[in-house]
């Protein structure tokens, strides 16, 4: 593969409002909605919400920024700026016509922030949680935490046929909302 080809994240500034966007666990689907992109199409927001007896919670590892994937065009990432959530998008100005060129970050820097946010965040989790698993041979199921023990927790997993305790790294779990019964 060409390094060309791999992925970078554009990087933007949040206003205050903003900040209360990733606190209230909204800022991605308005993020989504202004840029017209799938859900699919990469944004990664340094903190994670949760909602836990009826309140949201939001741990945050880098206050004040979301990074975006690159590949739209230049002028869908500047229209941020017109958003009164958005502050600038982080950007330089080169060359003898002064135009004004997008920064962007390796994807290995996003990859290395996800996984402080995921300690960050693992270490809030504790018996009577409902997670989901983020890697590993349960991934993308969810459970229930019913002890944790030097950084791992014993999840239970109930699937139509198949009801299990197992041992996960903290690390692979993060808090999530768990299923309306009924």
């Amino acid at each position: 593969m060409d390094r060309r080809d791999e992925l970078t994240w554009v990087i933007v500034e949040l206003s205050h409002l903003g900040e209360a966007k990733v606190d209230d666990g909204t800022l991605e689907s308005v993020l989504r909605s202004d840029l017209d992109v799938p859900d699919y199409f990469p944004i990664f927001i340094p903190a994670a919400t949760y909602k836990k007896n009826g309140k949201t919670y939001a741990v945050t590892l880098m206050e004040g920024y979301v990074f975006v994937g690159a590949g739209l065009p230049e002028t869908a990432y500047y229209a941020l700026e017109r958003k009164p959530y958005v502050t600038s998008v982080i950007s330089t100005v080169t060359g003898p016509y002064r135009m004004r060129v997008l920064s962007t970050i390796p994807d290995k820097q996003v990859k290395s922030m996800r996984g402080q946010l995921r300690e960050k965040v693992s270490s809030d989790i504790k018996r009577g949680d409902w997670v989901i698993v983020l890697e590993g041979t349960h991934r993308s199921l969810e459970g229930e935490v019913t002890g944790v023990e030097d950084g791992s927790a014993f999840v239970k997993i109930e699937l139509r046929s198949l009801k299990v305790i197992t041992t996960i790294p903290l690390v692979f779990l993060e808090a999530s909302p768990r299923p309306e019964e009924g």
